[in-house]
């Protein structure tokens, strides 16, 4: 309420939402401001409290009957869990249905959160007649007095909030994992498949989709650190630990099998198999199992990228074994390979396009992956002698041109084809990839504990995108091919050393707006690396016809070393950079999106440049900010925005011209942490840090009508929707307010929205 500033005199309604997960602290930092964590863990006080009561109620209760309460009282001690589960499970008798039916519902609580079994499935499971449901005190006591007196103690029974099932489920969590500790005679592998095989369980109509949720989820779902887990895991966490604590591949491909046949043939627990086989590197059942599952469910790209996923393996498997020193004759197996694999993961990208409830890119990162791999096998292979600085001519004529060397002409024919196009399929995935995460914000690592070994293409995907743009452009790039006297040589090899000055560009990191401005976060050489970009482009670009992409980059390197190197002589004048842009100015013709972003950071009103009322620049604005709408609204399909949250490129400052433009990292760095909402709103009450955001960002005076936002562009007559990055911050009603502006690829944002008094 401080925070917000709510005049206390005000009758306030507060909603609280409470959601249980995993990492309660890192979640927490999403939304500081608004969240708190609780965790089990008690203050001193509590801890007082909470012991002065456990001895209280001991005097009337066995410590057995109020177990819960001591866990708590105790901070859930695992010395004490194991003692309780010891002494309650010592004289079990390991045969009954009612120690079956205990193992079933520890392994189910174990691993899905809030699992129950319902007491309908129970009383089948243990052959209670029929007759006693109509008598609800008849059949209560017959099941009770069915259960052993360990069951009764370590059993609890509710009723499902939202299903409103009587159901039983362990008295916690950490009960349930220490009972399956010290069942050394059954291993949870056995006890799965003893589970699944359960026919009354899984016949049984009351709460039965429940229950095979429940089930299904123990075998399939993996652990994700976006929904609140601890780690990232491969499969899920009992066939995970099914392969490594019980060290048995077979058991956990004889669970996955049973349970494929027992959910009737489901085509994602295939693909699991799939995923199991090829980690084990067991590739022709991983084949098999892949294009089992592609049979089934043909257009969901999540299986189409598993098939991609063997090959890829495959491929790495096969490759690391020559110690990449690859005999002329063993290279066809492993091209093809390569070659199937980045042909699953094109098929993955195109089902993916027109998937419209998730985002799977994964398509894209594997065929850059599998590409640029073997791009390097390529050039260790003699048939492509390299000179003394590690280039083959050859293999570029090869790759680039109709060539095709003698030896190889019928031993590869049915590559060829593929071959010459790996380039461009590689450069378009990189450019896609590019395009990505100038929308979104992608980047996950934001604390320094993150653990070192996660993926990097899904944690630090700009890293990951540098690092490959420099390994793909290195094989197209510095070295130029010498003229020949035959003129049509001479015009292929013109060709090719102009794409190599593109890659030359490329590879600094010149070759998308993406890899531009993630310059400007190299703190040690962003301005030397943006300086030879400029230089590099304006050779490259000097008297010729520029296609969008390479006006784009151009123009966008000179906004990046404005904001390094403010007095570079090698920059163009504001004026001349809008010039630039005229090609984009052309409503009948579509453009990429960062065209609209140039337009939108070019053409926003500039105190020195636009003193005049001008109509003309106010449509060139507006036209690009709906076609940056527009294009971000297909690029964003009905994902809900908080999974695809805008990233903003760049923040409004004081000064004018391309000074004017702050980049994110520069704001972050003032920030001490991410660019977001709260940050940007909260002082905490230090007048110092308030002063100096207010000297780093333009305040921008607008209005609100109807829960939208605007402000007035060149001829002040003309009405610009600003987009909240929080709609809540909306005031209600019409009003004057002031708000911090950002640019982003879906358009114009608007931070810190503030009433005016």
């Amino acid at each position: 309420m401080v925070s917000k500033k709510t005049a206390p005199t005000k009758l306030s309604f507060i909603l609280l939402s409470c959601k249980r997960v995993n990492a309660p602290e890192k979640q927490y930092t999403f939304s500081a401001l608004e969240t708190v964590a609780i965790s089990h863990k008690l203050s001193k006080d509590e801890k007082i409290k909470f012991t002065t009561k456990a001895e209280k109620l001991q005097k009337q209760f066995s410590p057995e009957s109020i177990i819960t309460f001591i866990l708590m009282s105790q901070e859930f001690v695992e010395e004490y869990v194991t003692n309780f589960v010891h002494n309650v499970m010592e004289n079990v008798d390991d045969s009954s249905n009612v120690t079956r039916l205990m193992r079933y519902v520890a392994l189910l609580n174990c691993y899905v959160q809030n699992s129950y079994i319902s007491v309908s499935h129970c009383e089948a499971f243990m052959g209670l007649d029929a007759h006693t449901e109509e008598n609800s005190e008849l059949r209560q006591y017959n099941f009770d007095s069915c259960l052993s007196e360990q069951a009764k103690l370590i059993f609890i029974e509710r009723v499902d909030p939202i299903t409103c099932i009587t159901c039983i489920h362990i008295i916690h969590p950490y009960v349930a994992k220490e009972i399956l500790k010290q069942l050394p005679d059954n291993p949870q592998s056995q006890i799965a498949m003893d589970l699944l095989k359960e026919d009354v369980l899984f016949l049984h109509r009351f709460g039965r989709d429940d229950f095979l949720g429940f089930v299904r989820d123990l075998i399939f779902r993996r652990r994700k650190i976006s929904r609140g887990d601890s780690v990232d895991s491969f499969l899920s966490p009992l066939i995970e630990h099914v392969c490594e604590t019980e060290n048995s591949q077979e058991k956990a491909i004889d669970l996955l099998k049973v349970a494929y046949e027992r959910f009737d043939k489901d085509p994602f627990l295939a693909q699991q198999l799939a995923r199991l086989h090829y980690k084990y590197e067991k590739f022709e059942a991983a084949v098999h199992w892949a294009e089992t599952a592609k049979s089934q469910l043909p257009n969901d790209s999540f299986i189409l990228d598993t098939e991609g996923q063997v090959y890829k393996k495959q491929f790495s498997v096969l490759l690391d074994k020559t110690n990449n020193v690859v005999p002329l004759e063993e290279a066809p197996v492993l091209i093809e390979h390569a070659l199937k694999a980045m042909q699953c993961f094109r098929a993955a990208q195109k089902v993916a396009k027109a998937e419209t409830e998730t985002m799977n890119n994964s398509g894209y990162f594997g065929e850059v992956e599998v590409g640029c791999r073997l791009l390097k096998l390529l050039s260790t292979l003699e048939i492509f002698p390299q000179n003394e600085n590690n280039k083959s001519h050859e293999l570029l004529h090869y790759l680039l041109t109709d060539y095709i060397p003698e030896s190889i002409k019928k031993p590869w024919s049915k590559f060829h084809n593929n071959l010459k196009g790996l380039h461009r399929n590689i450069y378009n995935a990189l450019e896609w990839i590019s395009e990505e995460l100038s929308y979104f914000q992608t980047d996950k690592i934001n604390d320094k504990e993150q653990n070192s070994n996660v993926e990097e293409q899904v944690y630090s995907p700009r890293t990951w995108l540098l690092r490959k743009i420099e390994v793909f452009a290195k094989f197209f790039s510095s070295q130029f091919l010498p003229p020949s006297e035959n003129g049509e040589e001479n015009d292929v090899k013109t060709s090719i050393n102009k794409l190599i000055q593109k890659m030359n560009i490329y590879r600094l990191g010149g070759g998308s707006t993406t890899t531009i401005l993630s310059l400007l976060s190299d703190l040690n050489g962003s301005t030397k690396k943006l300086s030879n970009i400029v230089d590099l482009c304006t050779k490259y670009t000097a008297g010729e016809n520029l296609d969008d992409i390479d006006r784009i980059n151009y123009i966008m390197s000179h906004i990046a070393l404005a904001c390094v190197a403010p007095n570079s002589p090698k920059l163009l004048t504001f004026q001349q950079l809008r010039e630039l842009t005229k090609t984009f100015q052309n409503p009948r013709k579509s453009f990429p999106p960062s065209a609209y972003l140039l337009l939108i950071l070019l053409y926003w009103k500039d105190d020195v440049v636009d003193k005049e009322p001008d109509a003309r620049k106010d449509r060139i604005l507006s036209s690009a900010l709906q076609s940056a709408r527009r294009l971000h609204e297909i690029r964003l399909k009905n994902v809900p925005v908080r999974k695809k949250r805008s990233n903003v490129l760049f923040f409004l400052g004081h000064s004018f011209g391309l000074h004017k433009f702050l980049h994110r990292s520069a704001v972050e760095k003032h920030m001490e942490g991410p660019v977001n909402e709260w940050r940007l709103k909260l002082d905490d009450g230090d007048v110092g840090k308030l002063e100096s955001r207010q000297k780093l960002l333009r305040t921008v005076p607008g209005f609100t009508e109807y829960g939208k936002i605007y402000t007035t562009g060149h001829s002040r007559k003309e009405r610009i929707e600003i987009v909240p990055i929080n709609n809540s911050s909306v005031p209600y009603g019409n009003e004057n307010v002031t708000f911090y502006l950002g640019f982003t690829y879906g358009g114009l944002v608007a931070y810190n929205i503030k009433v005016q008094q």
